[in-house]
């Protein structure tokens, strides 16, 4: 599954900020790639025109409103194949089948990891009041690069991540805490929670680095520790798995 390198690519070539929803709508469309690729019946289903996508789509959930990243169901009226070479119509579903939830923890890890984990557990809270029936997804990015630059900040306010080995290692455990979900009787949890392991400096982003700044590196994709292992719950695949996995059982 190529969902990890697609969003490399991604960040190679725009960088990162994080004002912008580029980097999510990326990591989203590898997601949806990867289930075309490897779900025939999502595959099936969106060849034939019966299964959407949407990317930023907002619905109400009781008295709140609930933003989805991804959200895959049905379409209003008859359902017409996609054209133009695509392999599902981009359009709002009428119900909400398959939503995925993409976050990134790319500096500050110790304060934001505990945010974006709060991020992921109300998104799974949302979609199973919306329905139980809902295969819900969380899609988790960290950057394990021992130096950033944030366009936040002064263009010489350069953050050194010491002891970064550590660090990434713990901000990747600390999502093992949201629990994954088989069945529409279970309670909260996840159909599929991944993680992808980066590193990206994002210093192409900065417009007048300090002549004392460190070079800018090509981003990659770590595939050893700590990124999740083939097999490991939090690994990309075994989420893609798993997410067709619900999806066959609960809405084919």
């Amino acid at each position: 599954m190529q969902g990890g390198q697609r969003y490399v690519q991604h960040l190679n070539e725009n960088q990162y900020h994080p004002r912008s929803d580029a980097h999510s709508n990326a990591l989203c469309r590898a997601v949806l790639i990867d289930l075309l690729d490897n779900c025939p019946p999502i595959a099936e289903k969106a060849a034939d025109g019966r299964l959407v996508a949407q990317l930023n789509h907002t619905v109400t959930v009781g008295y709140q409103r609930w933003n989805i990243d991804l959200a895959l169901g049905p379409p209003s009226g008859s359902p017409k194949s996609p054209g133009g070479g695509e392999r599902i119509r981009f359009e709002v579903p009428t119900v909400i089948e398959l939503a995925v939830e993409a976050k990134g923890v790319m500096t500050e890890h110790g304060k934001a990891r505990h945010n974006r984990l709060r991020d992921l557990q109300a998104f799974h809270d949302h979609a199973h009041t919306y329905n139980k029936n809902v295969v819900a997804g969380g899609i988790l990015v960290v950057n394990t690069a021992d130096v950033y630059w944030s366009p936040t900040r002064d263009e010489g306010d350069i953050t050194e991540h010491s002891d970064i080995d550590r660090i990434g290692e713990e901000t990747v455990e600390l999502f093992r805490n949201i629990p994954l979900r088989n069945d529409p009787s279970d309670r909260g949890g996840m159909e599929g929670m991944g993680v992808l392991v980066v590193r990206h400096d994002n210093l192409d982003k900065n417009p007048d680095l300090p002549p004392n700044a460190p070079s800018s590196q090509m981003t990659t994709l770590v595939t050893d520790d700590p990124a999740p292992s083939s097999g490991d719950p939090l690994n990309y695949s075994t989420m893609i798995y798993r997410l067709c996995r619900s999806y066959e059982d609960r809405w084919t």
